[in-house]
């Protein structure tokens, strides 16, 4: 009995979309389940970080990792998987380019602890408490990682093979470079394994698009006084 193709999927800092296109495969994601063995989704089955440290190099086919890397943790989990992994995927915007998470670079890590901590209309905190890295308590020590300076995309901390892009990529994109991985004939080294052509002229609303469109313009919310 041949062995099946390891795959892996892991996520750093993103909505949890990227996760959904996984769930979103619907019947199909019967057909991954049946050509490959899922080795690590920490998302939806118990895998733990130990599980993959044990795991020989290389011994994963593919990990699709999503979300750009904000911390310590997120870091030293991409190089990890990239270890154990003969092909790496950044999946979604935001492993590949940055995305909404990405916005946090307009500003340095501690004014964004400051807003968040202290300034956000919401926040109640007459302490003045802020996140630390480690917390000694009742004989035990707790350590959280470590919140970084800089939003970074997955290819800016590790070497990556290739790239699936969309917030999120959608089903049939993540079919075809999963079916693209399992067919073997893989396309040059940091391919981007997506149509040529935008998400919207797949759009099958297009179809039923007007002639004639009654919206004139497109105007920003802080740019007028909503009525």
């Amino acid at each position: 009995m041949a062995t099946k193709p390891r795959i892996a999927f892991y996520w750093c800092s993103s909505c949890g979309g990227c996760e959904e296109t996984v769930v979103d495969l619907a019947e199909a994601l019967l057909d991954v389940v049946a050509a490959v063995e899922i080795v690590f989704w920490p998302v939806a089955l118990d895998f733990k970080r130990k599980d993959v440290e044990a795991m020989p190099d290389g011994s994963i086919a593919a990990t699709f990792l999503n979300g750009a890397i904000r911390t310590t943790e997120q870091e030293e989990m991409a190089r990890l998987l990239r270890s154990k992994s003969g092909l790496l995927v950044a999946f979604g915007s935001c492993s590949h380019l940055g995305g909404i998470p990405g916005l946090a670079n307009l500003f340095d890590r501690e004014s964004i602890l400051r807003t968040v901590y202290f300034e956000s209309p919401s926040t109640v905190n007459p302490e003045g408490v802020l996140p630390v890295t480690s917390h000694h308590d009742d004989g035990h020590m707790v350590v959280l990682p470590e919140f970084h300076d800089t939003v970074r995309t997955l290819d800016q901390i590790v070497d990556v093979d290739y790239y699936v892009p969309g917030c999120p990529p959608t089903p049939r994109i993540l079919r075809t470079a999963l079916q693209t991985r399992l067919g073997g004939d893989l396309p040059a080294k940091g391919t981007v394994l997506a149509p040529d052509c935008a998400l919207c002229d797949e759009c099958p609303r297009k179809d039923t698009k007007p002639e004639t469109l009654s919206i004139t313009e497109f105007k920003r919310p802080q740019d007028l006084i909503i009525d």
